[in-house]
Order: structure tokens, then sequence, then C-alpha cells
């Protein structure tokens, strides 16, 4: 037996020497020792991963970070449709009257929808963005368009008379205060409300910031979106003299408010909404190719023979079409609300039909939508006097969740970043891959998640100014 001289035995043997026996046992006595830290730190490793897991959900809704884009199967779907308990009309001037609906608990936490367009008209799957169980959802129909009366007048409509008849609707309704939900026009109507009714609003969801200033008009209208779909501006644009190409919007105006028939007007309408679903809805995904005679997806067809110059020309407009395949929105941007509606599980919701056949003497609803759109564009949404960028101070108090794609060719989000600068309170979210449409799943999951959580944000705050508070930053700014 081996043994080292000097050293105690802790075994307390007769030679009171470090044995050979005695150095297994301290070994076995520190292996011990490491095995109960390594398997202390293991419980706690999967305690705290296990943690993080169960609030992963609920933290990524107010999270600084970029957020992973998730698998088409793991967004959430619209709330399950519902029938409006109340509906009605009310008759803000001589002239104009306002169709409306209100969906969800009549003693709910009310909300209200800024339709986009202009012109657009509210459709039942908005109120399908809330939880009804705990809202009382207003829709309605702006000034001229959709179910509200005359269509497409655009005597007395501009935005201040907008403003006005929402306050006019809440009262009617004997709504306190509200929350409001708005999505590219409905961004700027319902910022110019807001500013001018602060006091009566809880909160603020907005989606596809557009604040109407000169530079975003021409943007979609003066050529910079035609960069990015040449065909479709082609399109657009083919119908213009060399004069008018220098202001296309100002040659749709004319054709379009003060037309010399109503087939020119209609034509003219339907290239001005071609267009706009084109941008909007209809830059496809899938490889493209001219076979000769126009633009489709590749497949598998064989490629025909070039066609006579004449054809290519033809071929071109027909390259402006939008796509079938786009979202639900688009999909329905030429029906009624009431049609839209239908084509959802919402069917019994119907209601009246203004597009379908249109009486001698009317027009459609998106011959209306086209007219409305060209309307305040040419006029800059009648806010040159007051931009909204300016005179924000009321709204910074007010909780405000703004939604945005990150691939929005219609509203860019270059006007949303400077929104931010602007209100720097203001919750912005970009969403990576995502357009324009309200129905991107993407999009539609962090509207539906944003509805949530105004149930809470929204309360009232007994005077406390949010600009003192802590505030949620925007995600991904650094990146646009």
């Amino acid at each position: 037996m081996s043994v080292e001289h000097g050293t105690t035995c802790p075994l307390q043997c007769p030679q009171r020497l470090l044995c050979l026996s005695s150095q297994n046992f301290i070994q076995a006595k520190r292996s011990r020792k490491r095995d109960a830290v390594l398997s202390f730190v293991s419980r706690r490793l999967k305690g705290l991963l296990s943690g993080l897991s169960s609030v992963g959900p609920k933290s990524s809704q107010v999270s600084n970070s970029i957020q992973p884009r998730a698998s088409s199967g793991s967004f959430r779907q619209l709330n399950q449709a519902a029938k409006p308990f109340k509906t009605g009309r009310l008759q803000v001037t001589q002239l104009h009257s306002l169709y409306f609906e209100v969906y969800g608990n009549p003693n709910g936490q009310p909300a209200v929808v800024f339709h986009g367009g202009p012109g657009a008209g509210c459709y039942a799957n908005h109120a399908r963005f809330f939880n009804l169980n705990h809202y009382k959802v207003v829709l309605v129909d702006q000034r001229g368009c959709g179910r509200s009366t005359p269509l497409g007048c655009l005597e007395d409509n501009n935005t201040a008379a907008l403003v006005a008849d929402f306050e006019a609707l809440r009262e009617a309704l004997g709504i306190d205060r509200w929350l409001l939900f708005g999505g590219s026009w409905g961004v700027t109507l319902s910022l110019a409300y807001a500013r001018a009714h602060s006091h009566r609003v809880t909160g603020i969801i907005l989606r596809g910031i557009c604040l109407m200033r000169p530079s975003e008009i021409q943007w979609m209208y003066g050529g910079g979106a035609g960069n990015l779909a040449p065909a479709a501006w082609s399109s657009f644009t083919a119908d213009l003299g060399k004069r008018e190409l220098k202001n296309p919007l100002a040659a749709y105006h004319k054709r379009l408010t003060s037309p010399k028939d109503a087939n020119s007007r209609d034509a003219a309408a339907k290239a001005w909404m071609g267009w706009e679903m084109s941008v909007g809805f209809g830059l496809s995904d899938n490889l493209q190719r001219w076979n000769g005679q126009k633009w489709d997806p590749a497949g598998s067809q064989p490629i025909k023979p070039p066609s006579p110059p004449s054809v290519l020309v033809n071929g071109t407009q027909h390259a402006a079409q939008p796509s079938s395949k786009g979202s639900p929105r688009a999909a329905s941007a030429m029906q009624t609300p009431a049609q839209a509606s239908a084509s959802s599980s919402n069917s019994s919701d119907a209601g009246s039909s203004s597009s379908s056949s249109p009486a001698p003497g009317s027009i459609s609803t998106s011959v209306a939508q086209a007219m409305l759109e060209c309307h305040y564009s040419f006029n800059n949404a009648f806010l040159e006097d007051e931009p909204l960028l300016e005179g924000l101070d009321p709204l910074r108090s007010i909780p405000c969740i703004a939604v945005q794609g990150r691939l929005d060719f219609v509203c860019p989000p270059r006007t949303a970043y400077d929104l931010h600068l602007a209100w720097p309170e203001m919750e912005l979210l970009i969403v990576p891959g995502a357009g324009h449409s309200m129905y991107n799943p993407g999009i539609q999951q962090e509207l539906l998640k944003a509805t949530d959580r105004m149930r809470f944000l929204a309360q009232p705050q007994s005077g406390i100014d949010r600009r003192q508070v802590p505030v949620q930053r925007a995600r991904s700014m650094a990146s646009i």
C-alpha cells in the first residue's frame, strides 16, 4: 500500500496518513459535490426556460425586437362573424345621409371604424377585428359612398365635414368616448378627428399610415409608384394626352368630376381603380412572364411567337388587371359592403346592393369611390392649412398602436416613420413582407392583438399624462 507522508487521513485510520483508500474517498466526495452543483444548475435553467416559454406569446406583443415571421398556419384568424344589433341612418345635412351599423355588446367598450378610400365604405368583416363580447363596434359609410346617400356626391364633402359627421354620430348614439380604428385614408381621418376631439378618444389603432401630404399624393399619382408597376402605370396613363401626362391627377380629376358623358367618366373610374388595385394588391410574388401576348405567371405553357407591335400595346394594358389571388379586400374592392359581407361567412348580413345593377342615371359604388378618391387627392384632403403632423400635442397622451407593412407601396413606411418622429409615444409595428391590405396575415394578426390590448390600454387614466410614463418605442425602426 502506498502512502503520502505528511497528510492527515480523513478516514481516521491508525496510520493517520493519506492512504490510497482515503484518496478514493476524497475523489468520490468531490464528484458528488460536482454532480449536485450540475444538477442544481440544470434544474434552474429548465425552470427559467419554462418560465420564458409560458410568457412568450404575451411578452412578444410589447417586444422591441424584430419578430420572426411565423408560418401561415400560426397566424390568428378573424373573430367570429355576427349580425349588427342596430342599423340606421343619420341625416347630417339637408343633402347628406349616413348609413351606420353597430355590432357586438351593447354595453361593451365603444369603438368606431374609419374606412379607407376615400369612398371605400365599411364592410361587415371590419367588425371581426374586435372581440364582440367586449366591444361595441360602430361602422359607418362616409359621405357619398357605400350605402350613404347621395352616392358619389362631392358637394359639401371634405375632411372637416366628415370629422363633424363622426362627432354627430357619437352624440346620436349616446357614446361618451370611443376607440378609433382606421386604415389608409382612415388614418388621416382618424387623426383629424382625434386632433379636433381628443377628449372623446380612449385610444387609436392605425394601419397603413397615410397623412395625405402632397408628397404622398405625388408618389401615387405622379409616377413614383409607377416605377414599381410600370405596366399598370402605362395602362393608367394610356388615354392621356401629352399635356395631361404632365399632371395625371389633374387630368383624371377633370374626367371624373366634369366628364363629357357618363361613359367617359366610367371609363376613367375603371382605369383609376385598376391602377389602385395593381399597386395595392396586384404585385404578385410569382415569377411573371411575357408570353408574346400578355403577362402571366410563368408555368408550363409554351411561349408563343412574338406578336405584332399593335398587339403588344394591348397586352400591356392586360397586365394592369389586379390579381384574383390577392387579399379578400382586393377581391371585393368593387363590391358594396353588403356584397363583401355576403362573400364572407356573413351572407345574411347583406343589405342593399347598389353596385350590382345601377339604375339608369345612377352610378356604381366603384365609380363613386374613384370620384371621391380623386376629389380628395386633387385637393390635398383639404388639409393644406392644417397639416396633420402639426398640432399633435393633444394626441400624445392617448394610447396609440400603428401597424405598417414594410412592403406597402400605396402608403410607404416613410410616412409611418415621420409620424413616429412627431409622436414618439406612439407604438409603431413594422410587419416584414406585408403590403397594404389589412387582411395580410401578419397585419391582420397585429391588428387583432392591438384591439385585445386596447381593452386595457384605452381605459380612463385619471388625468395621467402618458408623456410622463415609460412608453413602448417603435419596433424595428433602425432597419427602416
